[in-house]
């Protein structure tokens, strides 16, 4: 139960502190360097689900009445404006780099400095200082809090108490001791600075991330690739590596919606001027749909097909300057990088169908498919000829089992699979084509159909069967297309869609959360009752009953 209310609270924190207004002050107390900028639009999420109606919940409501929990936590849980904090207004979180040593900070406005300082008096010991306009408090497990009349900074540790993030602390290169260094002299100068932060050194500056919060959307994200890549220890390894073309200025912006039966997620990837002229040149426009009808099953579980020459991938390795030791490699099995070049089209498809896992995840059942189209089968037979003498898995009835003709290449963990794909007259007509036609890239997932290979499993836990009905009855699948350019970068569109299609999905992952946590607590209740022992077996059996 303590994981689980950890785990609710952690969500809420991650959405009171990310959001702030559309116009780009938000970048000018944000450094350039900044790894992971995050913006919850707290007002759009409150007309999709209310804190009325969070209150309402059974999560809530557990919590709320824990005898153990501070009263000025209960008061703020009650009502949250009493931290003096203007959400409204909206808060923005980030990570970044100081001095080599990462930090997690927290930004916003207030709405009563009072009630702010009151608030802040729960997590110190201590007493504020002022240095000019800005006043600073130390706050327990050693992070600061500065404000002015206007606008607070929180600055922590990544490895506080108060920011457990979890497995983004891997992608983000944070560190993962639970000890947090005393930084509080370095986050009071730190603080100071990010209120005065030049325009040239902060993400005022920035048009990429400018132009993402003049999206409509209920969540905002930025992500740095470029600053995270060069500050992981990883980089070290890879220096002899011509990286450079690769990272240098590469970020990504993605908007979240919470909209009717479905999460909506737009991305749009920034790259190194090398690489977009490479990835702009050997896109396709759009991936072959005759070759997804070929597949001989309509029960498709997963699904990734692109239009992309390979010639854009050779161009790609010889910007690492790495093409002449990858040739010497593979010049004495018989193709060289050309050959990889001309073999195919372009055009692939990867489709995995007819999924049985029956009882068990050790041996499930299914088919995959991996297609391409044939450009110069000379240089293809070369490839596949080096393939047969490095591995003993392209012979009968093993997982690369492959067929072809002049046009089409197919590969499948069945031989008899593949030759259906290749020979048959499939036009299987799918649900989802019409979502994915007309994109360079395209990804389908079905969550349902996944969900359901779980109904033949053994129900007899208790809430399983619950658990997996409320889940069969939340998730449908995930649909993502994109790999077009369009002003300076790279969009892709992704949405995760519920079965649900007239209520906006955040209620509904709201109640579905509820639901798994109404569940939790009834297997709880039911496993402790089991472990108590009857009064049958507490008192002796009459002495004439035994013999």
């Amino acid at each position: 139960m303590k994981s689980f209310l950890k785990l609710s609270f952690i969500s809420v924190i991650v959405l009171f502190f990310s959001s702030c207004g559309k116009k780009n002050e938000v970048g000018k107390m944000i450094p350039d360097n900044a790894m992971f900028v995050a913006q919850v639009n707290l007002k759009s999420l409150g007309n999709k689900l209310s804190w009325k109606e969070i209150q309402q919940t059974d999560i809530y409501k557990k919590a709320i009445s824990d005898s153990s929990m501070e009263e000025w936590r209960k008061k703020l849980l009650e009502d949250p404006s009493g931290s003096g904090i203007d959400f409204d207004e909206g808060l923005i979180f980030f990570t970044a780099d100081h001095n080599g040593n990462k930090y997690f900070a927290v930004e916003g406005k207030i709405k009563n400095t009072g009630d702010f300082d009151q608030f802040n008096k729960n997590f110190s010991d201590g007493a504020a200082t002022k240095d000019g306009d800005i006043s600073l408090l130390n706050l327990k497990d050693n992070g600061v809090v500065g404000r002015d009349n206007a606008h607070f900074v929180y600055l922590m540790n990544p490895e506080s108490k108060m920011v457990d993030m979890g497995k983004w602390k891997d992608r983000l290169n944070l560190p993962k001791n639970n000890a947090p260094a005393d930084r509080s002299v370095e986050f009071s100068d730190l603080c100071k600075k990010l209120f005065s932060l030049k325009t040239d050194s902060s993400l005022a500056k920035n048009d990429k991330f400018a132009s993402l919060l003049k999206e409509t959307g209920d969540i905002h994200i930025y992500q740095n690739t470029d600053a995270m890549i060069n500050n992981s220890p990883a980089m070290g390894m890879l220096g002899m590596l011509k990286l450079d073309a690769f990272t240098k200025g590469n970020s990504s912006t993605y908007t979240i919606n919470f909209d009717n039966g479905k999460i909506d997620v737009s991305q749009k990837l920034f790259v190194s001027k090398e690489l977009t002229d490479i990835v702009k040149k050997y896109m396709g426009n759009s991936i072959d749909m005759d070759m997804i009808k070929k597949i001989p099953s309509n029960n498709v579980i997963g699904l990734l097909a692109s239009n992309f020459k390979p010639e854009g991938i050779t161009e790609m390795i010889k910007l690492t300057g790495v093409d002449g030791m990858i040739n010497s490699y593979t010049q004495p099995m018989g193709f060289n990088l050309d050959d990889f070049s001309k073999a195919t089209n372009g055009k692939w498809l990867l489709a995995s169908t007819d999924l049985n896992i029956s009882d068990s995840m050790h041996h499930p059942e299914f088919n995959y498919i991996f297609a391409a189209g044939i450009d110069n089968k000379a240089s293809l037979q070369k490839m596949l000829d080096a393939a047969k003498k490095t591995t003993s898995q392209m012979g009968k009835d093993s997982l690369v089992n492959y067929v072809m003709n002049d046009k089409l290449f197919a590969q499948s963990n069945h031989t008899s699979f593949a030759n259906q794909y290749l020979n048959g007259n499939s036009n299987t007509s799918f649900n989802f084509a019409d979502k994915i036609s007309g994109h360079p890239v395209a990804f389908y997932f079905d969550i349902h159909k996944l969900l359901s290979q779980f109904s033949s499993w053994n129900m007899s836990k208790p809430g399983r069967k619950e658990m997996l009905d409320k889940s069969l009855d939340t998730w449908n699948n995930i649909i993502s297309t994109g790999g077009e350019f369009n002003k300076g970068g790279f969009i892709f569109n992704t949405e995760v869609n519920l079965v649900n299609k007239d209520r906006n999905s955040l209620q509904q992952l709201s109640n579905y959360l509820n639901q798994l946590f109404l569940i939790h607590e009834k297997e709880k209740t039911e496993t402790s009752n089991s472990t108590a022992l009857p009064d049958s077996l507490l008192v002796p059996p009459p002495a004439d009953t035994i013999k």
